[in-house]
């Protein structure tokens, strides 16, 4: 059984900053796991050497930009999917839009529905 640990902090709404702050849960990080801890356990539990996993490890992180620059959708298995989206200004007519008016492209991440279930299994305890 996995166990995340929180921290609370105390944050104002910044558009309201008359009312009052309010205190959240916030998840407290151990470490960040590299590509190269990745291939070391991917290498224990499975045939492929430690070195063969991180070049793939390191090839799959160059190519999947390329796939979302193209506005593919990446599907990565039991892990999950990864795709772009906009967001752009709104118009009243469509013969009104211009390109210029999308402001921003992101990641989404949509975790499939083995993630799902193995982090509603997760514990919490405070830091």
């Amino acid at each position: 059984m996995s166990i995340i640990k929180f921290k609370i902090i105390t944050r104002g709404n910044p558009r309201q900053p008359e009312l009052p702050k309010k205190h959240y849960a916030t998840i407290v990080r151990p470490r960040n796991v590299t590509l190269e801890i990745l291939a070391k356990r991917i290498a224990e539990i499975s045939p492929v050497n430690e070195l063969d996993t991180l070049n793939t490890l390191t090839a799959l992180s160059r190519v999947i930009p390329e796939f979302l620059s193209d506005g593919a959708t990446v599907e990565l298995g039991d892990f999950g999917r990864l795709q772009v989206s906009i967001s752009s200004e709104g118009t009243d007519t469509e013969e009104d839009f211009s390109k210029e008016m999308i402001k921003s492209c992101k990641v989404s991440f949509q975790p499939s529905v083995k993630v799902k279930e193995t982090l509603k299994a997760v514990k919490y305890e405070k830091a």
